[in-house]
């Protein structure tokens, strides 16, 4: 199931929730109970492993 992230607009609360891809339920701010949301642009995490390179200068 995908997270997506929301801001309430009444409160400012941001928030995360999980949600199945089908589902069209009202999103509720858990802060004020409000369902006036904004979903907001998610950044994405990876679970590959990242190798980096350091060339330090000796002397």
């Amino acid at each position: 199931m995908p997270m997506y992230e929301y801001s309430c607009t009444k409160c400012g609360q941001r928030f995360e929730k999980l949600e199945k891809k089908a589902a069209a339920e009202t999103v509720v701010c858990p802060n004020c109970g409000s369902t006036e949301v904004n979903k907001e642009f998610s950044s994405f995490s990876s679970t590959g492993s990242v190798s980096i390179e350091y060339c330090g200068s000796e002397g």
